[in-house]
Formats: structure tokens, sequence, C-alpha cells
């Protein structure tokens, strides 16, 4: 008896922690963007910019200057990028993301 009593409180505090904590939306909920980050003027990649979604998603980009962030939550966002001796761009008003979206797009930053 003492067994089954012992289970069935361990299986009780499993079921009621298992609520517990932060609750993540379904990988459906979620987009991604990605694309490249380019100079203005030549469209040479950039390698090395930092890509920032809804301020706080980042990523930076590879040699080729590709870029990716999962996970960004569907609807309203905005984007920021920025590099070593480029002026920074972003877009507070992007159009909004769709669940399970993949958008693709180019960042151009201008030389200073």
């Amino acid at each position: 008896m003492k067994v089954a009593c012992f289970v069935f409180s361990l299986a009780l505090a499993g079921t009621i922690l298992a609520g517990c904590g932060p609750q993540t939306p379904a990988v459906g909920n979620y987009a991604t963007v990605f694309g490249q980050v380019t100079d203005a003027t030549g469209n040479a990649p950039i390698a090395g910019a930092s890509v920032t979604v809804n301020f706080v998603l980042n990523a930076t980009t590879d040699q080729n200057g590709n870029y990716r962030i999962p996970n960004v939550p569907n609807g309203p966002w905005s984007w920021s990028a920025s590099a070593a001796n480029y002026q920074s761009n972003g877009n507070t008003n992007a159009p909004p993301l769709l669940p399970g979206e993949q958008r693709s797009f180019t960042i151009q930053l201008t030389h200073i």
C-alpha cells in the first residue's frame, strides 16, 4: 500500500510540475527570416554584419553576408542591421510575418 501511494504521489507531482514554467507556442506559430547583407553601392556581401529582429533575436552574417534567424513570432515585427564602417539600417514597420513563413530579404548598408 505504501509503495502504491508513493508511486501515485510521484505521478501526481510529475503531472503538476509539467504544467509549470514558460509555455512555448507550437512550432507553426513561428517564422524564419533570412537573406543577405550587402554593400548598397557595389552589392558586395558584408561578412560579420549584425542583424537583429524584434530587438532580441540576433544573427551575424557569414563570409558570404548570409544570415538566418529562426523562431520569430508571427505578426508585427521589426529588424535592424549594422556593420563596422557602415550606416545602420532598419525597419520598425515591416509587413507582418505569417505562421510558418520563410521570409527572405536582402539588407543593404551604406559605407560611411
